[in-house]
């Protein structure tokens, strides 16, 4: 009988060396495919803005104008354009000269309302797709993505830009902060 005891234990013993030996598999094959599932999730957020767009584009003929939205405080620093597809630098002005221009309603490719703009003048051929970017200096910025097309194809009213949940007035995007209510810097 001592030897039944032995194998009982030694059938134990291998029985608990499977099963770690398979717990360690089970994590070496399954980390590889939790880091790719966070790896996947956190490029869905980082693509998926989590907010709405705070900026709208309108075109008028030759004239392209970006409404940024910001709280009475916010001044414009700079403002850059990169084709989407080669994320080449379009064109960067900055520090808009109007007050318009400071407060977020910026007209693009008007070298004369910007300290400096480069180039000064407006490509030939704009990209099919645009990324804007509006700095406000240290505080940060906003930037959005804009299919020229589909900006035409919207035909926005006077005052009204096209953003990705549709159009809406500077008025309506300025309204998407929570400024405090009552418009003073915080």
């Amino acid at each position: 009988m001592p030897g039944t005891t032995t194998n009982g234990v030694a059938e134990r013993r291998r029985g608990g060396k499977v099963l770690v030996i398979g717990l360690i598999a089970l994590a070496i094959f399954a980390a590889p495919i939790a880091l790719a599932f966070l790896w996947i999730k956190f490029l869905t957020v980082m693509s998926d803005p989590v907010g709405p767009g705070l900026l709208g584009l309108r075109i008028d003929g030759d004239t392209l104008t970006v409404k940024t939205a910001q709280c009475p405080w916010d001044r414009v620093r700079l403002v850059e354009l990169h084709d989407s597809e080669s994320e080449k630098l379009v064109w960067r002005a900055d520090e808009p000269l109007t007050e318009e221009g400071r407060g977020g309603l910026l007209r693009l490719w008007a070298a004369e309302e910007y300290r400096t703009s480069r180039p000064a003048t407006r490509p030939a051929e704009l990209p099919k797709q645009l990324d804007v970017s509006v700095g406000y200096g240290s505080e940060g910025g906003v930037g959005g993505f804009f299919d020229l097309a589909v900006v035409r194809a919207a035909a926005p009213p006077a005052g009204s830009y096209w953003t990705p949940e549709g159009i809406r007035t500077g008025r309506e995007l300025d309204e998407l902060l929570d400024c405090g209510g009552d418009g003073t810097a915080p």
